[in-house]
C-alpha cells in the first residue's frame, strides 16, 4: 500500500471512529430525552387532567404514537374547555393547576392532596360556596333531620355548592376523618361522624333523652307496615337529598374511577390469559338509580382454604390483589378498580378459619347499555391467579310501566339503623343486602329477599302505594306455599319512583331440592303488575325439620 493510499485509510478510520464515538452520546441524550417525554405524557394523562379526561378522549390520547401529535392533542384538550378563546391566556388552564397547587399544599396526608376526596371534589368543582369545618371531639348539635340531641364528632367538614352539573342544586357533600390523621374521607351516611354511636346512654338523640323512646326504636331499625308509625316517622322530617336513593345517587355521581397502580394484574386482562389456580365466585346484580344510572354491586368470593397464609405478627394473613374493570362492547374501558384485601386469624383460629369463605363487594354506576366485566385475583403470597369474564346487560325501566329489578336471593337482608356505623359495601340505599354466592340455604335458614320495583302509581289520596304482594314457591309444577302481603309489611322503602320489597322467608318445612321463588306485585291504582323469579336449593334438611 503506497503512502498515500495509507494516510487516506488512516484519515477514513480516524473520522470513522471519531464520528462513531460522537454518536454514542447523542444516542444516550436521544434516550433520555425520549424517557423524559415519556414520563412527562404519563403524568399528565395519570395525574394532571385524570379527573378531567372522557373515556374517549383518553383513548384516542392512549392511540397517539409521536410527541407532535401528543403535543397538539393536548393543546386542542385545553383549547377545548378554555373560558375564554379572545385571550391569550387560558384561564381554565391556569385554574386547574392553581387548584392542583392549592390541595397538594393544604389537604395532603400521607399521600399527595391530589389524591384525596377533597382534593378530588376541590379540583372538578373548585371551591364550594361554603364550607363547615368541625373540630374533632367538640359536642355537636344534631339537625333536626339527623334527629336532634347532642353527640361528640370525629373531625369533619362540609362543603356546599350551589349547583353541580348533572347531579343538581344545593349540593351538600361531607368529609370525615374518622382516622384522625387529616385524611377526610367523604361521607355517604350522616351518623359517620358520631363517635358515640355505640355507647350506650351517651349521644342519645332527642326522642331518647326525653324518654320517648329508646335506643333500639330509632326509626328505621325494623322494617314495619304502611300502618306502622314507625314506618312513617323513618321518613318524616328528612330532606329530599337525605333519601337513601337520592343520597346514593349524589354519592355515585361524585366518584370516580381510582389510579391503576397493579399494572401486572391490568396486562393480565388486556392478554386475554386463562388461569385458573385461584378459584373464586361471582355475583353481579343491579338496580337503578334513576333512568340513566344503574347501580352495579359486583360480590366476590373466595374459599379461605385456597389461600395461602403466612406469619405476620401474632397473626396468621393472608393478602389477595384484586383488578377489575368493565368496558363497552368495542372495547373502551368505562371504570377500572383496583384492592388488596387481607384476612388474619390467630394460629388456634386457623383450621376452622379455613372452611370458611372471604367476601369483597365492589359497587359503581353505568348506564344502559351492553357491558364486559373483567375480574383478575391474585394471591400476593403463592402468586396463584383466577380470572373471570362475563357480560352486563342492563336494560332501563320503560318510562311509566312497572318493572322490576332482578330478584336478590340473600343471607342478609336488613334495614339499616338510622344512624348505624360506616357500612361502605352490601349496602343499597339504607338496607344491607348480602347476596347468597350459590343460591343454596340450610332448613335452619331465612331466606333474605330484595327486589325494587319501579313506576308505581301512589293512591292520590293517601299518598301511599295500594298493592299486594304475593310470594309462591314451588317445586316444579307443584306450588308448595303462598303467602299474601296486602298490608305493605313487606315493603320497606316506597316513592313515586320505586318500592323496594324486603321480605325474611323461612325453609323450615321445605326438604332437599331444587325451588322456584316468584314475587308478584299486584298495583291496584295502575291495575298493572309485575312479577320475578329466581331459583335456589335447599341442600341438607328435610321435611318437618
Amino acid at each position: 500500500m503506497s503512502n498515500l493510499r495509507k494516510a487516506c485509510f488512516l484519515l477514513f478510520v480516524s473520522v470513522w471512529t471519531f464520528s462513531l464515538l460522537a454518536a454514542i452520546p447523542q444516542r444516550d441524550s436521544e434516550r433520555i430525552a425520549q424517557e423524559e417525554a415519556e414520563d412527562y405524557y404519563k403524568k399528565w394523562l395519570d395525574e394532571d387532567i385524570v379527573y378531567l379526561i372522557f373515556d374517549d378522549e383518553r383513548s384516542v390520547f392512549k392511540s397517539l404514537t409521536t410527541p407532535e401529535e401528543k403535543d397538539q392533542f393536548i393543546e386542542q384538550f385545553w383549547r377545548r374547555r378554555d373560558w375564554d378563546l379572545t385571550t391569550s391566556n387560558n384561564e381554565y388552564r391556569e385554574e386547574h393547576y392553581r387548584r392542583i397547587a392549592y390541595v397538594n399544599q393544604f389537604f395532603g396526608s400521607g399521600i399527595p392532596g391530589w389524591k384525596t376526596d377533597r382534593g378530588r371534589i376541590y379540583i372538578m368543582f373548585g371551591e364550594p360556596a361554603q364550607r363547615e369545618y368541625h373540630s374533632g371531639g367538640e359536642q355537636y348539635v344534631r339537625k333536626p333531620y339527623e334527629g336532634g340531641g347532642q353527640t361528640a364528632t370525629y373531625p369533619f367538614e362540609i362543603w356546599r355548592y350551589r349547583e353541580i352539573p348533572d347531579l343538581g342544586q344545593d349540593i351538600e357533600i361531607e368529609f370525615v376523618d374518622r382516622s384522625w390523621t387529616g385524611e377526610f374521607k367523604m361521607a355517604l351516611y350522616p351518623w359517620e361522624k358520631d363517635m358515640l354511636l355505640n355507647i350506650d346512654e351517651l349521644g342519645q338523640t332527642l326522642s331518647e333523652r326525653l324518654k320517648l323512646t329508646n335506643r333500639a326504636q330509632r326509626p328505621g331499625l325494623h322494617p314495619g307496615n304502611l300502618n306502622n308509625t314507625a314506618y312513617m316517622s323513618r321518613h318524616m322530617g328528612r330532606r329530599f337529598e337525605d333519601r337513601p336513593f337520592e343520597r346514593l345517587r349524589r354519592y355515585v355521581g361524585l366518584q370516580k374511577p381510582p389510579k391503576i397502580e397493579q399494572k401486572e394484574l391490568q396486562t393480565i386482562v388486556d392478554t386475554n390469559i386463562s388461569f385458573e389456580m385461584l378459584h373464586f365466585s361471582v355475583v353481579d346484580y343491579h338496580v337503578w338509580i334513576d333512568d340513566r344510572t344503574a347501580f352495579v354491586p359486583v360480590t366476590i368470593e373466595v374459599p379461605n382454604k385456597d389461600l395461602s397464609f403466612s406469619p405476620s405478627g401474632e397473626f396468621m394473613k393472608a393478602r389477595v390483589g384484586i383488578y377489575g374493570r368493565v368496558t363497552a362492547m368495542l372495547g373502551e374501558i368505562i371504570y377500572e378498580f383496583e384492592d388488596v384485601v387481607a384476612k388474619e386469624y390467630r394460629p388456634e383460629q386457623l383450621n376452622a378459619g379455613l372452611t370458611l369463605s372471604s367476601l369483597y363487594q365492589k359497587a359503581f354506576s353505568l348506564e344502559p347499555g351492553r357491558y364486559k366485566l373483567e375480574l383478575v385475583l391474585k394471591d400476593l403470597t403463592s402468586g396463584n391467579i383466577g380470572t373471570e369474564a362475563r357480560s352486563l346487560n342492563l336494560r332501563a325501566p320503560e318510562a311509566g310501566k312497572l318493572s322490576v329489578s332482578p330478584l336478590i336471593l340473600a343471607t342478609t337482608v336488613k334495614a339499616l339503623p338510622e344512624f348505624p356505623e360506616s357500612v361502605e359495601s352490601f349496602v343499597i340505599g339504607d338496607v344491607r343486602v348480602v347476596p347468597s354466592m350459590n343460591r343454596k340455604f340450610k332448613t335452619s335458614d331465612e331466606m333474605g329477599v330484595y327486589l325494587q320495583v319501579y313506576n308505581p302509581v301512589l293512591d292520590s289520596a293517601t299518598l301511599l302505594p295500594a298493592v299486594s304482594i304475593e310470594f309462591t314457591v314451588q317445586r316444579g309444577n307443584e306450588i308448595l306455599s303462598r303467602l299474601t302481603d296486602s298490608e305493605g309489611a313487606s315493603i320497606e322503602y316506597f316513592s313515586s319512583r320505586r318500592i323496594v320489597v324486603v321480605r325474611m322467608v323461612n325453609l323450615e318445612l321445605l326438604g332437599e331440592g331444587s325451588y322456584t321463588l316468584t314475587v308478584r306485585l299486584n298495583d291496584h291504582v295502575s291495575n298493572q303488575s309485575v312479577a320475578q323469579q329466581a331459583k335456589f336449593e335447599v341442600v341438607d334438611g328435610s321435611l318437618g325439620k
